[in-house]
């Protein structure tokens, strides 16, 4: 991460854009000596909004909670188990 003036990431705009985009650098682009905005690709932005949701969703934290305490006890399926157990469901529904 690279910390810039605003002077001159006005005259570098369209690199540091390509740099973030293609990249995923990060800019702190300060002003006045001191940091005040950053650069960062919509899509890390977008990733971020996404973590946030989830973290601030209480029951999609306790499945996640309650699936690692499932993996450290060993309580975990292979890949055989889940497609059979998918399969025997889909027929009850069907």
């Amino acid at each position: 991460m690279e910390i810039i003036p605003i002077t001159e990431a006005k005259t570098r705009i369209a690199e540091l854009a390509d740099r973030v985009a293609r990249e995923h650098d990060h800019f702190t682009i300060t002003r006045n000596g001191r940091a005040d905005v950053m650069l960062i690709s919509v899509a890390e932005y977008e990733s971020m909004q996404e973590t946030l949701e989830i973290l601030s969703d209480g029951d999609t934290m306790a499945d996640l909670r309650q699936s690692q305490e499932d993996f450290t006890s060993g309580e975990t399926f292979d890949a055989h188990e889940v497609r059979a157990e998918l399969e025997k469901r889909r027929r009850g529904a069907a």
